[in-house]
């Protein structure tokens, strides 16, 4: 955002009274130009201010902020969240203390401080606020000193040993503990582990030290983490994704794309069941061999400058996410298992974090309403490589030369989704690591393997397009994974594909290989849905 310190100089030859920032708006890095002279009243800057009489960066970024967003007044009342994306680029998650009962629910308080706790190591931007119920409420300073509608930026999140049980409230010898700063350090909490409360006499001078503790008159102070979930109701957080490829520090894979809905793609929410499909479509791969986390942003872009004249609301947005077969490359024409959702809100940005099998899943943005024109930024942010694009085409199309069988078009859609495999036998191996082969008609596809299980879920199918010119046929095999000896064939079945334009969720007995024409059972059932259609878009 601040340009370096090097590139500025203030001797009098050079110095020209010009300043440069740069913001990040709906993915872009834009430069603001602006000139050295501050709104005052009575020789008192107006608005942000430094303590240090001579610094003013801070109040030269506000201004140079307020030009972009049209005016200083279209800053009041802003989203923190908002304003860190715009300074770093980065994406803003919202954390509701209140809707997530976090004062009461001992274990999700307990994953919330090691949430925020991961997050500071990571350089993420934190803050909280209490929510306003109405205009008379801002700036309400409340008994217990915390101000209603101020954004409290949290400087950090501590979990300290101490010899008293009765002051813990996770684990015995344990203290949770957030440290906070009022932006305006003029006010701070006064409950327990405020300046000069007597709890601080259970620490030594060295233990207070030692964590960091410093009990100062400085607008910064201490709340024990149970306070803090009982007062706070909101926390905004500002993720800093690192997307770079070398880097000490944890990376993470970027898929962006710039995208509007528009006449027929502005399809609505999902109970505009006609049209919800419709909707811009886009893909993504979870590529881990275990459940992995995703982040997903949706963004429309910044209405603020329109405000002032009484336009420029925004648009009420969210995102639908469904698992479909690990190999499509159409879009999807029928509704498939739901995976996650966001809460649809016309907030600039939608953040919604998931825990993910491995597989492919196509996420669908879309306005509440249909029918309603807009554009929209939409991040995703994995581990591994997500091969994340837009999903385009209905259907493969015919081949340059139909008429010869071995470019016969495709006129048969068939899905197979594995489910499960239950009641398999370990044969002689200290685990069983069963995957999945499923064969239709020439084309294969693998599941990934399920370590130490005797009964593995999947979950996981393909999507294939086969010609008239042959009878479509199924077979899947069950394998289990070794590392030093050639993988153990567990059992298989062997289908005629019935063409009938619904699901089915079949279950079938393991066989052994045929030899000789004669088949034996093997140990174990296998189920799975199967889909055919000659249509080639039922799916």
């Amino acid at each position: 955002v601040i340009p370096h310190h090097r590139t500025l100089s203030f001797q009098k030859e050079y110095y020209h009274g010009i300043f440069r920032f740069r913001f990040w708006r709906f993915g872009e890095w834009i430069e603001v130009v602006i000139d050295d002279r501050l709104p005052t009243i009575n020789g008192e800057l107006i608005y942000v201010k430094s303590k240090t009489k001579n610094e003013f960066w801070s109040a030269l970024l506000e201004k140079a902020y307020a030009k972009l967003s049209g005016s200083y007044e279209a800053l009041e009342s802003g989203n923190p969240g908002d304003a860190l994306v715009d300074f770093t680029g980065g994406v803003s998650e919202r954390i509701d203390l209140v809707e997530g009962d976090y004062h009461n629910n001992l274990e999700k308080k307990k994953l919330l401080h090691v949430k925020l706790s991961k997050l500071m190591s990571r350089k993420s931007m934190i803050s909280a606020s209490i929510q306003v119920q109405n205009r008379d409420e801002m700036e309400l300073q409340m008994d217990h000193g915390l101000v209603k509608g101020h954004a409290y930026s949290i400087l950090a999140v501590k979990k300290i040993k101490i010899g008293n049980d009765h002051i813990s409230i996770f684990n015995a010898n344990r203290l949770f503990m957030v440290k906070l700063r009022n932006p305006w350090g003029d006010t701070e909490w006064n409950g327990p582990w405020s300046d000069g409360s007597p709890q601080w006499n259970l620490l030594s001078a060295q233990e207070r030290e030692k964590y960091g503790l410093v009990n100062e008159n400085s607008g910064e102070f201490w709340m024990s983490f149970g306070d803090f979930c009982k007062y706070f109701t909101t926390v905004t957080v500002c993720i800093l994704v690192n997307t770079s490829v070398i880097s000490f520090n944890k990376t993470y894979h970027e898929g962006s794309v710039k995208s509007k809905w528009e006449g027929k793609s502005a399809g609505g929410c999902i109970t505009n069941k006609e049209t919800f499909l419709n909707n811009p479509q886009f893909c993504f791969d979870m590529t881990s061999a275990s459940k992995d986390e995703v982040f997903i942003s949706l963004m429309q872009p910044d209405t603020r400058s329109k405000r002032v004249s009484g336009k420029g609301e925004n648009l009420t947005i969210g995102i639908m996410l469904f698992k479909v077969e690990a190999n499509r490359i159409y879009r999807l024409h029928q509704y498939y298992d739901q995976a996650g959702d966001s809460h649809f809100s016309n907030a600039r940005e939608i953040f919604v974090r998931f825990d993910l099998d491995p597989g492919r899943y196509v996420m669908i943005p879309s306005t509440f309403e249909p029918g309603i024109f807009g554009y929209f930024l939409l991040r995703v942010y994995t581990d591994q490589n997500n091969a994340f694009r837009q999903l385009t085409e209905d259907a493969p199309k015919p081949g340059c030369c139909p008429f010869l069988p071995w470019c016969a078009p495709p006129h048969i859609q068939v899905s197979i989704i594995i489910k499960s495999v239950n009641n398999l036998k370990n044969i002689g191996a200290t685990s069983l690591n069963p995957y999945c082969i499923i064969e239709c008609n020439g084309l294969t596809l693998y599941t990934p393997i399920v370590y130490d299980s005797l009964n593995p879920t999947f979950d996981y199918g393909g999507l294939f397009y086969l010609s008239k010119q042959v009878k479509p046929m199924l077979k899947i095999q069950v394998w289990g994974s070794n590392t030093l000896i050639p993988d153990t064939f567990l059992g298989e079945i062997i289908s005629t594909i019935v063409v009938k334009d619904k699901t089915v969720l079949e279950m079938h007995t393991l066989m052994e290989r045929s030899h000789g024409g004669r088949v034996s059972r093997a140990n174990g059932t296998i189920s799975f849905k199967i889909t055919a259609s000659n249509k080639l878009t039922f799916m």
